[in-house]
């Protein structure tokens, strides 16, 4: 029998794994934008969509309220805020299961590598979920941290069940 304490290690490796799957494929594709509007701020380096957005990459798929393109250099996006009631993402993993996000405002630092999900912060795939007030994703260092406050809390919910196929099948102890 596995250990509780071996099954939560191996939910967590598992949950914060899974953006590091994520179909690498969809990364070469071309970004599709609809929205009902667009506004250019060209001094500003900013370029904002809004109402009914709907961005899609490969299997990547965001839909939400407003999203917001920042460049501070010279070649292209800096860091991209969707914001929402949630703003929701959903792609499909290269081992075809699909992941879903969602939060008040996902922004995504592409020259950090940083993820950051705000307000009421949900990551689900299949029946795993993580979900608090914030969940910061680090791509590089492959680190997930998630933090509630205000008396609120930081819950998790897997099955046991999927944690044998990370590595190998379970093995029960007399």
């Amino acid at each position: 029998m596995v250990s509780t304490s071996t099954s939560l290690k191996w939910c967590l490796l598992a949950l914060c794994l899974q953006p590091v799957m994520a179909k690498q494929s969809d990364y070469k594709q071309k970004v599709y934008v609809d929205s009902v509007r667009q506004v250019a701020e060209l001094n500003d380096n900013k370029l904002t969509f809004l109402d009914d957005v709907v961005i899609r990459q490969g299997t990547i798929e965001i839909h939400a309220d407003k999203v917001e393109v920042i460049r501070h250099g010279d070649k292209g996006a800096d860091e991209m805020i969707a914001t929402g009631k949630p703003a929701r993402f959903h792609q499909l993993l290269d081992n075809g299961k699909p992941v879903d996000a969602q939060a008040n405002r996902l922004s995504y630092k592409l020259k950090e590598r940083m993820v950051v999900l705000n307000g009421n912060a949900r990551i689900q795939q299949s029946d795993n979920e993580i979900s608090g007030d914030q969940i910061r994703y680090d791509i590089q260092k492959q680190q997930m941290v998630a933090e509630s406050s205000g008396g609120s809390r930081v819950k998790t919910i897997f099955l046991p069940a999927d944690m044998g196929s990370f590595d190998q099948p379970a093995q029960e102890k007399p």
